[in-house]
């Protein structure tokens, strides 16, 4: 194996490893990655078969392609600022499709640091809050109250509740499907990732927990019974601590399910809707949405939402609305291609991965923020870089 693509895998080790937290850090190891992952593929002459690898990555190159859209309504070259947070989108496949071999191989390996990036994660907010709590002589009772939960939990890994939320999700089910990992370690980090889940008080990650809890009932409850003690562990515990510790923010966070039927969701809901009606086909652009929105939502009285520039809080309706049917369709076509191909494959991993996203996407715009981005980026490009192997192996024996 060639240096330059030991230093490229290496980088991106330490790129999805540092994926749910600080983003500038992220973005430098990111950045540097691709820089050296394609002058590598370049001096190999890999990237002569660029076409091939753009078809191989599509299902990803696609929501570029959607960024581009949006961006682009006329010719002014202030249009490519909008582009900004997206050309992970493409230059990630160009990274990694020209030679995927090395992440196929590795696929493991990459997980495992994504799992270990989320409980280093975590450990740094929970120190941020140990700290919080000793230095304000609060007792330890305060532990639940909203001063120490969502994104004021995060405040202290320059990440985002929600997204932090998706990829602990997708540590824990790694954690229970790895059958290298020992049974102590499992017992010891599932907990500590559901707990970060309460304190993240995010309801639709728990719900993908519950889910995954009933799957391992129903399908490997004799194959995990320690993961399966471990998760409902976690579950239970914090259900008990937030039952009797947490303010009344975090248990209606939680509990309440008036949460979900919030009018003012649905409100917001509508405005996108709107807009979209507008503008069907193309949708409005980036250029015009956040104003736009803006009118809907003091229209509505949806003060609080306007000032804050509140996106849609829909990844199908945020599509919808800047991209119009075009961005809808393709948004719903590629991640259900990505999802069902790991299906197919008997992947449940990757299935989570992206299941993960499309259900968080129901109640957040999943893919306006760079971790979110990355994200697709990263791990639908590794799903399509192990494809991508399987098939030129069997074309290699086909061909013997």
């Amino acid at each position: 194996m060639m240096k330059s693509n030991s230093v490229a895998l290496w980088l991106f080790y330490a790129t999805v490893f540092t994926l749910p937290m600080f983003m500038r850090i992220n973005n430098l190891l990111l950045g540097a990655f691709i820089l050296v992952a394609i002058v590598g593929n370049l001096r190999r002459g890999l990237l002569s078969k660029m076409k091939r690898n753009l078809i191989f990555g599509l299902p990803v190159v696609a929501f570029f392609g959607l960024a581009v859209l949006g961006a682009f309504r006329d010719t002014s070259l202030e249009n490519l600022g909008f582009l900004e947070k997206h050309w992970s989108l493409l230059l990630v496949p160009l990274a990694m499709l020209p030679d995927p071999q090395p992440f196929m191989e590795r696929k493991r390996a990459i997980f495992l640091a994504f799992m270990w990036g989320c409980t280093a994660t975590l450990l740094i907010c929970y120190t941020q809050v140990i700290w919080e709590m000793i230095s304000g002589g609060e007792p330890p009772s305060y532990f639940f109250r909203w001063r120490h939960l969502g994104s004021r939990f995060t405040k202290g890994a320059d990440t985002h509740p929600t997204y932090l939320a998706v990829f602990v999700v997708v540590s824990v089910f790694f954690l229970i499907q790895d059958k290298k990992s020992s049974i102590t370690l499992k017992s010891i980090l599932i907990p500590i990732l559901i707990l970060g889940l309460f304190q993240l008080a995010s309801r639709i990650a728990l719900f993908l927990c519950i889910l995954l809890l009933l799957f391992l009932i129903v399908e490997r409850v004799r194959r995990n019974n320690w993961q399966l003690a471990s998760l409902v562990f976690g579950l239970v515990l914090g259900s008990l601590l937030v039952n009797y510790y947490g303010s009344d923010y975090l248990k209606q966070r939680i509990f309440a399910s008036d949460v979900i039927t919030d009018e003012r969701r649905f409100a917001r809901w509508e405005v996108s809707y709107e807009i979209f009606k507008d503008q069907p086909v193309l949708g409005v652009g980036y250029a015009k949405i956040e104003h736009l929105r803006r009118i809907g939502y003091l229209e509505k009285g949806l003060d609080r939402a306007a000032s804050d520039n509140d996106n849609a809080h829909n990844q199908f309706l945020e599509y919808l609305s800047t991209q119009g049917a075009v961005g809808g369709i393709v948004y719903v076509l590629c991640l259900m291609y990505l999802f069902l191909l790991a299906i197919f494959r008997r992947d449940i991993l990757f299935a989570i991965v992206f299941f993960a996203l499309l259900v968080a996407g129901s109640t957040e715009s999943m893919l306006v923020r760079i971790k979110g981005i990355e994200y697709l980026a990263v791990f639908g490009t590794l799903l399509m870089c192990i494809v991508s192997s399987n098939k030129t192996g069997h074309e290699d024996l086909h061909h013997a």
